[in-house]
């Protein structure tokens, strides 16, 4: 029982002369401590999507790192501020910022990272539009993809993958590709990665007009979003649920609920267009019902609110 004897002993002796322990470490210097404090408070603006003040925080967190010629904490600060400036609609700005924090992640060897950040910039070239440099970063990186050991990162470029390709009606590779996404993200445990899959494909099902599994799929895909707590993922089901019965013509009042749900919170989540979208459609299910004159009202009811 070595290890009673030992605990027993320092017991013994502590009204004498105290337990031996380890000192406290010294202080951090100011100037990491400094750095440090700037990205965590950056990070809980972040979290609470407060993105003009958390891309000036983000921005003060990269000076902080570069002063201390840690690159890492660089890259990882530049690539937050590129994913506030990307919510905030500044696209320009933040393309710079990944390519800055890539480089840097590319010198150091830090390659998961800078799978990271490619995959933010394969996001940001299919928001706005950049179909050519989009094909051409994919052309880069496929070939590349089987060297990616983490699991939700492969799954994350899956599904970037299959979004491109829906988007080029290539419909059955789009599928394929979403399964492959699914199961790495299963296979790391990933919920998040999962939900976001489960929403595309339903998404996939809708312009194969499948609506039956579209109906399903958005179902199964709403409650994973409440299960996360995630407030958008939750908003984009709601409304593709929607979208989906209406298509379907099947349960319109429920359709109705679904789309008035979704127009409130998209609205709640300052995503102009997809609120006056998923409004648009909420006016149509209303004239399925025969609800004309709530139809021409609807605008100035969420005008209002």
């Amino acid at each position: 029982m070595r290890f009673a004897v030992g605990g027993l002993q320092c017991l013994s002796l502590a009204f004498l002369l105290g337990c031996a322990s380890a000192k406290p470490p010294p202080p951090a210097p100011p100037a990491i401590t400094a750095a440090n404090r700037a990205a965590g408070q950056a990070a809980e603006l972040s979290q609470r999507q407060n993105w003009p003040a958390a891309a000036r925080e983000w921005k003060l967190a990269v000076d902080r790192f570069a002063l201390l010629n840690d690159r890492a904490g660089e890259a990882t600060a530049l690539h937050n501020l590129a994913q506030a400036q990307l919510e905030l609609g500044t696209l320009d700005q933040a393309r710079r910022h990944l390519e800055q924090a890539a480089s840097l992640n590319e010198r150091t060897g830090r390659q998961e990272d800078w799978w990271g950040n490619q995959i933010a910039l394969l996001q940001l070239e299919a928001r706005s539009g950049q179909t050519n440099a989009l094909q051409t970063r994919f052309e880069k990186l496929t070939p590349m993809a089987g060297e990616i050991k983490n699991r939700s990162l492969q799954g994350l470029f899956l599904n970037e993958r299959a979004l491109w390709q829906q988007s080029r009606s290539d419909l059955a590779s789009a599928a394929q590709t979403l399964q492959q996404a699914q199961e790495h993200f299963q296979a790391a445990n990933d919920r998040s990665g999962v939900a976001a899959v489960l929403a595309n494909r339903a998404q996939l099902y809708e312009a194969q007009q499948n609506y039956a599994m579209a109906i399903e799929t958005w179902r199964t895909a709403l409650t994973r979003f409440e299960s996360l707590a995630d407030p958008r993922g939750i908003t984009r089901a709601l409304a593709g649920l929607g979208r989906s019965l209406l298509a379907a013509e099947k349960d319109l009042p429920a359709a109705e609920d679904m789309l008035r749900r979704a127009t409130r919170n998209y609205r709640t989540l300052n995503s102009v267009k997809e609120a006056q979208a998923t409004l648009e459609l909420l006016k149509k299910c209303l004239v399925a019902q025969g609800k004309d004159k709530e139809a021409e009202q609807v605008h100035s009811d969420f005008g209002a609110e």
